[in-house]
């Protein structure tokens, strides 16, 4: 067979389920075994989820990871005495979603969120009334509107930020609008508003229903998909070269695997390093696609405290910052859990600032903040707990988001294989889906039986 092109998301449906993939909640197959040997590269959700599914069709699959654990940009920390997730931690829209299944196969305690569960308070302290903030939220919307109204007659070449200025320049000196425009336009899609495409920022698609936590850890889902795998953590890739007859995977200690075919779940921000070398090169248009499709960095700042000394009720707290993107946001984990802790957010436009902070730097940042909303004596925290994920070698960087001079062609692109026995997996190669675990999840089944159709073919 030839290679594949991109896929609708019609044809990617019927391509699942003609493969038996379809179900999250079922992902065993039936049939005779698949045979042919597979190299997932990458032990982040996705990885898992094309190895699982090719296990399951009676495939001889092997994982390799460069981390030391199984996960990727999921993560759980318990060294604060309570599951931590440093990186994914909430199910985006839960009705429907594959991970939603996933999580009750885990039996994974979750707790539904609520947004309407927040407090904004000013730059000087002063708690934001809640007739304004809903005037305020309205008027965002509209800004949205707007956006969305121009979207497809503009080019890909204006940025958020520059559409802002037409269309709403007041929209930016506002320090409530400069909130809404953090806390959910930059978190969500994990750019900054002068990176983000004004054509293509919210060309994407959601499950419907109100987000989800996993307050003992988003890695019980992870571990589920491990279960019975062949997987070599600490075992990082740095060369995979493939022709007709099979693909060979070398390993950083020098060792060469051969296989039919691999499934690579490197995340962009890596794939941007060019530290896997690739022989052939990949295609140009895959190329263009991995440099001009933006990464975000979204890192979390977790405080545990002695005792609260802010409503406990309350899920979420606003903070209109001088600087987008700086700690306008915290999330209160007594609503789901008995640890008193905060934890807050650098988003884009500061998160790279912020990983040339030392954490003493980033502790006294964001209590300054805390004493700004809630009073100058409130305590020291006990602990303190930073993510850079940015800096980190395996990730360098969140989550994809369509960036200045990005369509949806680029994120396609970064999906499409090469040949019969390269093929690609990951959060950034799902269009509809980008930035999500879901996204990431459903790319890995979906790769999953593009290979099972090619060897059954």
């Amino acid at each position: 067979m030839t290679g594949f092109g991109p896929l609708s998301r019609r044809e990617f449906l019927s391509l699942l389920s003609l493969a038996g993939l379809l179900s999250a909640a079922s992902p065993s197959t039936s049939g005779c075994p698949v045979e042919g040997h597979v190299i997932v590269v990458g032990a982040g959700i996705a990885g898992l989820a094309a190895a699982r599914a090719l296990a399951d069709a009676g495939v001889e699959v092997a994982v390799f990871e460069g981390r030391s654990y199984v996960g990727g940009r999921i993560c759980t920390d318990r060294s604060l005495g309570f599951p931590f997730d440093l990186g994914a931690a909430w199910i985006h829209g839960p009705d429907g979603n594959p991970i939603t299944d996933l999580a009750a196969r885990a039996q994974a305690r979750t707790f539904l969120t609520n947004d309407e569960s927040v407090a904004i308070y000013d730059s000087s302290g002063q708690r934001v009334a809640g007739e304004t903030i809903v005037t305020g939220e309205r008027r965002y919307r509209e800004i949205i509107r707007k956006l969305e109204a121009g979207s497809r007659q503009r080019t890909r070449d204006e940025s958020v930020a520059g559409a802002l200025q037409r269309l709403a320049p007041d929209a930016l000196e506002d320090p409530l609008m400069r909130y809404f425009l953090s806390a959910y336009m930059e978190f969500d899609t994990g750019g900054a508003l002068e990176r983000l495409s004004a054509a293509e920022w919210q060309n994407d698609e959601k499950y419907p229903g109100q987000d989800v936590l996993l307050p003992d850890g988003y890695d019980a889902v992870t571990d589920l998909l491990a279960q019975g795998l062949t997987i070599h953590t600490g075992t990082a890739v740095k060369a995979i070269a493939h022709d007709a007859e099979q693909v060979v995977v070398t390993t950083a200690d020098g060792q060469s695997h051969v296989a039919d075919a691999v499934v690579v779940t490197l995340p962009l921000g890596v794939l941007k390093q060019n530290t896997v070398a690739f022989t052939p090169s990949l295609p140009a248009r895959k190329r263009e696609a991995i440099q001009r499709v933006g990464v975000g960095v979204v890192n979390k700042v977790c405080l545990v405290f002695g005792e609260p000394f802010w409503d406990v009720e309350t899920q979420y707290f606003g903070y209109q910052s001088d600087v987008m993107g700086k700690y306008a946001y915290f999330l209160n984990t007594r609503t789901f859990c008995e640890v008193n802790a905060l934890v807050t957010f650098a988003f884009d436009s500061y998160g790279r600032t912020f990983e040339q902070r030392t954490d003493a730097q980033i502790g006294r940042e964001v209590m300054d903040t805390l004493r700004t909303m809630f009073g100058a004596d409130i305590p020291a925290p006990k602990q303190t707990l930073v993510t850079r994920w940015g800096a980190d070698p395996f990730a360098g960087g969140a989550y994809s988001f369509a960036s200045v001079g990005v369509t949806r062609q680029d994120f396609e692109a970064l999906a499409a294989p090469v040949g019969n026995r390269l093929y690609f997996a990951g959060e950034h190669t799902s269009a509809a889906y980008r930035g999500t675990v879901h996204g990431a999840y459903l790319s890995g089944v979906r790769e999953a039986a593009r290979i099972r159709q090619w060897l059954t073919a």
